[in-house]
């Protein structure tokens, strides 16, 4: 099977297969709520053959990218080169 070469409401899906070079998809960060720590959406980790991204539509997220620590609103995006430890979370009481 093709996987699908446009999707006009990702929300929750993927465009692209793991085959491919490149995947893109939506989804929503649980908020943290009021006094408790954020939670990692993935554990800190790397990858070796493939570059990784975040476009952010609404909310915060928080992006780790080795050691720094990048902050991120709507309208911004990151990038984490291949090879460098990363993980990302919500900081905010409301999803992103």
């Amino acid at each position: 099977m093709t996987p699908p070469a446009s999707a006009p409401a990702l929300a929750g899906d993927l465009l692209g297969s793991a085959a491919n070079n490149f995947i893109l998809a939506e989804w929503r960060a649980a908020a943290t709520p009021a006094g408790s720590e954020p939670e990692w959406i993935a554990p800190l980790h790397l990858h070796h053959n493939d570059d990784e991204g975040w476009y952010v539509l609404e909310g915060t997220l928080h992006i780790r990218r080795g050691d720094e620590v990048v902050a991120t609103g709507a309208g911004s995006a990151v990038l984490v080169p291949r090879g460098t430890p990363h993980t990302y979370w919500n900081p905010a009481p409301e999803p992103a």
